[in-house]
């Protein structure tokens, strides 16, 4: 195989909340016949694989990922733009879409500055702050088959909901989004995103690994406020802990293992549920083999 094939390459670095263990294989795919080489090789091997972006929304378990992992965040980046369309492979970040959109004049993302992760995983959790979602700007998405086969998707066939989309149950990867945004006024449209990134900074523990909302928002309802009701502010396990900040993030406060952020993310579930009758369920994702919580 032309593309280079790593091994046992540490995950928790490239992982906001610095936790998990390895890659037993890991590749850096930068064009779409890498992905396929890779896929490809995988599949011979009979190996699980796993697309991995900027590591924001999710977490790896302490034994790590046992199949291949293919790495967009440094090498499979390109943005390029037509008029009020943009496109975006899955490996460029968010937020530099969203100030590109921005210098351009060109409104419908603002408010979704700061958020830390690619356009491929923010397409495939349909990522959305402060009353914008990307559904409300998508045109077409772009995956591979785990086969290699190139497929195009309108935004109605992608299924985007809350936090969601059909991607969470297709074997595919994702390869480049398709945005068409509104022309606006780029004065305000900066000033909207000054104003959005004060919030973030004001609201969220940005000191600390974190992976951002760890809970969905429940209907009618806000997680943190029943986090905070339920007297969670501060609860620590292990090295994790619940914001003082912000009742739905969870953080690395030292030390934290995968394990912890689970357990603590568990028993979240469990008090708040006891409470409250509310079920919370988790936006982050784990990944990999967990002890369930309580042991």
């Amino acid at each position: 195989m032309s593309i280079l094939v790593r091994e046992n390459i540490p995950l928790a670095p490239l992982i906001s909340f610095k936790v998990g263990g390895p890659a037993r294989y890991f590749v850096e795919p930068s064009t779409p016949e890498e992905f396929s080489e890779a896929l490809g090789w995988a599949r011979q091997k009979g190996l699980e694989t796993f697309i991995l972006g900027k590591g924001t929304n999710l977490v790896f378990s302490d034994q790590g990922f046992p199949g291949l992992v293919l790495y967009t965040g440094k090498s499979f980046h390109g943005i390029a733009w037509e008029g009020n369309r943009v496109r975006a492979q899955a490996g460029a970040l968010l937020h530099t879409v969203v100030t590109q959109s921005v210098g351009n004049g060109m409104a419908g993302i603002q408010h979704l500055a700061g958020i830390p992760g690619t356009m491929g995983g923010g397409t495939y959790i349909n990522a959305g702050a402060f009353g914008q979602e990307l559904k409300e700007v998508i045109v077409f998405v772009t995956s591979t088959t785990m086969d290699g086969k190139l497929v195009q998707r309108t935004n109605e066939e992608c299924g985007f909901a809350y936090r969601h989309s059909h991607f969470f149950h297709l074997n595919e990867i994702i390869l480049e989004t398709a945005l068409e945004l509104v022309p606006g006024d780029p004065d305000a449209l900066r000033a909207e995103m000054r104003e959005t990134l004060r919030k973030r900074k004001e609201k969220q523990p940005l000191n600390l690994p974190n992976a951002g909302s760890m809970f969905k928002r429940p209907p009618g309802q806000y997680a943190g406020v029943l986090i905070e009701r339920t007297g969670l502010k501060g609860f620590r396990m292990g090295g994790a802990m619940i914001s003082e900040k912000h009742s739905n993030f969870t953080v690395n406060a030292g030390g934290a293992t995968a394990q912890d952020i689970h357990d603590l993310s568990s028993e979240v579930i469990r008090r708040v549920k006891e409470a409250t009758g509310t079920t919370l369920e988790r936006e982050v994702i784990f990944i990999g083999e967990f002890l369930p919580w309580p042991r």
